[in-house]
């Protein structure tokens, strides 16, 4: 299915990886206020959510959030993501 997604979808580059909710609200923030349109895949990561019950890792930080835009809106979105 993964696949499909990604070959029909319009938004393609990837422009951050983020863990966590806040991480990802943050970025997703971010783009918005600067207008960037942006789609978003997310992951349970397997292997910390192992490792949880050793307390190597915090609960919220087990997903992992895969931020994507247009190849058109590439360069908007690393100046959104890195501005101060």
């Amino acid at each position: 299915m993964d696949f499909f997604l990604t070959l029909f979808s319009k938004y393609k580059c990837l422009v951050y990886t983020a863990f966590g909710d806040e991480q990802y609200l943050q970025i997703a923030h971010k783009l918005s206020a600067c207008g960037v349109p942006f789609r978003t895949r997310s992951h349970l990561d397997a292997n910390r959510f192992l490792s949880d019950s050793a307390g190597v890792f915090p609960r919220e930080d087990r997903i992992q959030y895969d931020i994507y835009v247009k190849k058109a809106d590439e360069a908007r979105a690393y100046q959104a993501i890195h501005k101060t």
